[in-house]
């Protein structure tokens, strides 16, 4: 993790201004989130061993043409979810902090600077949520289009408030899964 003076020194040369932690920053899609996702999901399987059975690329940097917060969101599927506190060593290694459920429940949360790690067992939690919101943002153009609308007046309403940002998306993902399992 950086630090803010580092962040300040970027400012002072021309780099990238400085920004508080918990400053919600959202960006065009940037097509080599993918690219890093997968970069990721393979050293998470590599360290993790059989613990983790697939990890998915999950959330707004997932999802073609949605600006998102720079943060690429990536949900291991644990074996049990026992496992989730068996790879708390590994993740440390490649430079995860452990935060446990997190206030979620059957999630094991992991997280970095610029990377967010969900551990579930798949079918168990927020697992199919987290699938089928993804992939209804992806197959639907208003979808998508509302959401972005949706992230954008909400930074404006809470830019520095990250959970209170998140918090006001509630709804939107709500109608959004109900639509998507109606089909």
């Amino acid at each position: 993790m950086r630090s803010s003076s580092t962040r300040s020194e970027d400012a002072a040369s021309g780099g990238a201004p400085p920004h508080r932690a918990d400053e919600v920053i959202l960006a065009p899609h940037d097509p080599a989130w993918r690219e890093l996702a997968a970069s990721w999901s393979a050293r998470i399987l590599e360290a993790c061993g059989d613990a983790v059975v697939v990890v998915e690329h999950v959330g707004s940097t997932a999802v073609p043409g949605l600006l998102a917060k720079p943060i690429i969101d990536l949900m291991p599927g644990l074996r049990s979810f026992e496992a989730g506190y068996a790879i708390v060593e590994a993740m440390s290694g490649l430079g995860f902090e452990a935060r446990g459920e997190f206030g979620i429940p059957r999630r094991q949360y992991f997280n970095r600077e610029d990377v967010h790690v969900h551990a579930y067992v798949p079918g168990e939690g927020q697992w199919q949520d987290h699938l089928d919101f993804r992939d209804e943002l992806r197959r639907s153009a208003e979808a998508r289009a509302g959401y972005a609308a949706l992230k954008r007046a909400l930074q404006q309403r809470f830019r520095f408030d990250r959970e209170e940002y998140s918090n006001q998306k509630a709804a939107f993902v709500a109608a959004t899964l109900r639509t998507a399992r109606a089909r």
